[in-house]
């Protein structure tokens, strides 16, 4: 990764992300358990949220949805780069009126957003922030106290779920916010890069067509970081797979190579396709 990118935590491949985000997490629920029996309200310690770094494309949110699937753990998103305001995070307030036959006695509560966990969802879950340093910076500190206490004024997260976040690196051509020491001491911090050996096995897992893993693994140079990453290889790869003769269809290859990809590299892949693979 570029030295003008500013990240946190060790730099680590996908599979290495996993086995580290599977500890963290196991830690979290046992030291959550163990504390809410001997906490004299039953309520354990919440975990220490995380946050993965990396590139754009380079599978950050995906390994985290992965992660809950393959374990069967509940999972809800959130892009707080969508919020325009503090409501977006914290719910709309709502008249409350407990006894209707009483005057008075009426209080403003607040509906929790549609992505908030309800009560009865009782984990173990993931809450994903995902790309949170793209929020405006008034909404980037209004999740502090969620980070903290996994909760906020109007609403708080059932036990047993953790709070992942995702973030582009500060510097270089990003749109970011900046998160300031008392952000960055919430969370635990991993930065996640492009591994060849890592991409090809989980490519392969998934079945993503071999002609294009056939492709990658004799030019890695290609992946850029910009247009051309993981996730944008893997989508022209989807197009692709259908097309049993890549040289007999080579004028659709490139219309859809040039759909995805950086020129040099779908020009390098046309030619791989001409030279038989």
């Amino acid at each position: 990764m570029s030295d003008s990118y500013t990240t946190y935590g060790s730099q680590l491949d996908s599979e290495a992300v996993t086995k580290v985000l599977e500890h963290i997490f196991r830690t979290n629920l046992a030291n959550e358990e163990k504390s809410a029996n001997v906490s004299p309200n039953g309520q354990g310690k919440r975990p220490t949220p995380i946050c993965i770094w990396g590139l754009h494309g380079i599978g950050k949110t995906a390994i985290v949805k992965a992660f809950a699937a393959s374990n069967g753990w509940k999972f809800r998103y959130c892009a707080p780069a969508q919020f325009e305001e503090m409501g977006d995070l914290h719910g709309l307030p709502v008249r409350h009126d407990p006894n209707p036959d009483l005057h008075g006695d009426e209080t403003t509560i607040y509906m929790a957003p549609e992505w908030v966990p309800r009560e009865e969802d009782t984990g173990p879950g993931i809450l994903l922030l995902d790309d949170l340093n793209r929020a405006d910076d008034r909404i980037l500190r209004g999740t502090m106290q969620l980070l903290q206490e996994f909760e906020m004024f109007s609403w708080k997260l059932p036990p047993k779920w953790q709070i992942v976040c995702t973030a582009n690196p500060e510097g270089g051509d990003y749109s970011v916010s900046t998160m300031d020491d008392a952000m960055l001491t919430r969370m635990l911090h991993l930065t996640m890069v492009f591994d060849l050996k890592a991409w090809s096995r989980w490519a392969s897992a998934s079945g993503v067509d071999p002609r294009g893993i056939a492709f990658v693994l004799t030019y890695p140079e290609v992946i850029t970081g910009k247009r051309t990453t993981p996730r944008t290889l893997a989508q022209f790869f989807d197009q692709v797979g259908a097309i049993a003769d890549l040289k007999q269809n080579i004028e659709l290859v490139r219309v859809l190579a040039e759909s995805s990809l950086d020129s040099i590299t779908a020009t390098t892949f046309l030619a791989f396709v001409n030279d038989d693979l």
